[in-house]
């Protein structure tokens, strides 16, 4: 070593890995429906397959050696199908406080969340084989190993972010239709309405909707309805709740109605996607040091 590393990440408070995970690119042929995550930024890393996702209000096309950034609240629908089967690796980080940058933000909100790695792709993920392999065989020194790999990772990605920046342009009706967005995202657990959003932001209802699907490409209550389904699924994934607690969790009064809705939009049923699934492996969040605090 003839050159001496300065960590960017070290401080009091280092950041946080929540969990991780692998997704094949036969699961994700069953698609992740919108979701956010409130108290992290989750880190997606594609090795397989191309596709287009719903990142906040843009749609993004994705390929191999890419690294998605979804900042805390972000919303994001990842559009996989049977013929745009996607690989990735996925990783949640909080306790991070970059100056100028929100909580738990890797990026600013003007630039576009989607950077391409140019050259060591096969590096990156040697690394995420590694850390994935000792979260699922923990020995004596896994999470030590962890803590370092995971401050690794977050190296390469703010060196890849800060040398690939672009300012995505906002969509010509943002303000507008991040107003209705906002709207949604707060009621859509209740029984919520076109006649309930447009009476709350004073427009008519067929205003609303040209604004909203013209820049997010739904329907207001179909963007509902997929943010229930994708809180569901997180549910699913993250939570050992019954299927009939998470339909009422998510705003369903019969589990019926829910796993019908549920099979329509994801391809198979909500007990189907559980077991299919590749199971997050949660970290201790106690003060230990893999869990990179």
């Amino acid at each position: 070593m003839k050159k001496q590393v300065s960590p960017i990440f070290y401080s009091e408070h280092l950041p946080q890995l929540y969990y991780m995970g692998k997704v094949l690119p036969e699961i994700s042929s069953y698609p992740r429906i919108l979701h956010s995550h409130a108290e992290h930024v989750e880190i997606s890393i594609i090795y397989s397959g191309t596709s287009e996702y719903l990142i906040g209000d843009k749609r993004q096309l994705i390929r191999p050696g890419d690294i998605i950034i979804y900042n805390a609240g972000v919303v994001h629908d990842e559009l996989s199908s049977a013929n745009a089967q996607i690989g990735n690796y996925f990783f949640a980080v909080g306790n991070l406080q970059i100056p100028h940058l929100c909580a738990n933000a890797l990026i600013p909100a003007n630039i576009n969340p989607v950077f391409h790695i140019p050259q060591g792709f096969d590096d990156v993920i040697c690394l995420c084989e590694i850390m994935l392999s000792h979260f699922e065989h923990p020995s004596a020194w896994s999470q030590y190993m962890i803590h370092y790999e995971t401050q690794a990772l977050l190296e390469i990605i703010w060196r890849v972010i800060h040398t690939e920046q672009r300012p995505q342009e906002p969509h010509p009706n943002y303000y507008l239709g991040y107003k209705i967005q906002n709207y949604i995202d707060t009621h859509y657990l209740e029984p919520l309405t076109m006649k309930q959003i447009s009476t709350a932001l004073g427009m008519s209802e067929s205003y609303i909707s040209h604004v909203f699907k013209d820049m997010l490409g739904y329907p207001p209550m179909q963007y509902a309805l997929r943010k229930k389904i994708g809180e569901a699924q997180t549910l699913l994934i993250s939570t050992d709740y019954s299927i009939s607690q998470i339909a009422q969790m998510v705003g369903f009064d019969a589990q019926s109605h829910f796993n019908k809705l549920f099979s329509k939009y994801v391809g198979i049923s909500p007990g189907q996607f559980r077991k299919n699934y590749r199971k997050t492996q949660q970290a201790d969040s106690t003060n230990q040091p893999g869990c990179c605090q």
